[in-house]
């Protein structure tokens, strides 16, 4: 009876984290790739993907310039392998601007 049940621990603990105990946001990256409009800002275009392997995200950003936030909120639904999703360039006509998660959930 201890043999099995130190077996079923060890499988357990093999399988890696419960589902359950996965933080959606620790899944959101932020890329950045060249664009036409965004270097002629000296800047670069922002994007938002996921690096889940399996499953779907819905992501809300809070965008801010020059480290205020602008009271702009965007949802994002993000599948796995995916193309990342643009958010806008990082550098605005006056100045830097950024997005941050406010907050991400698994669809699934």
């Amino acid at each position: 009876r201890r043999l099995s049940s130190a077996l079923l621990l060890a499988a357990a603990l093999a399988a890696g984290p419960a589902r359950g105990d996965e933080n959606p946001a620790d899944f959101v990256r932020f890329v950045e790739e060249p664009s036409a409009t965004c270097v002629a800002r000296s800047g670069m275009q922002v994007l938002v993907k996921s690096v889940h392997p399996t499953r779907r995200l819905r992501v809300w950003l809070d965008r801010f310039h020059m480290g205020v936030g602008t009271g702009d909120r965007s949802r994002s639904e993000l599948a796995p392998g995916a193309d990342p999703e643009p958010l806008g360039c990082s550098r605005s006509a006056t100045g830097p601007q950024e997005w941050r998660i406010a907050r991400a959930v698994f669809v699934d």
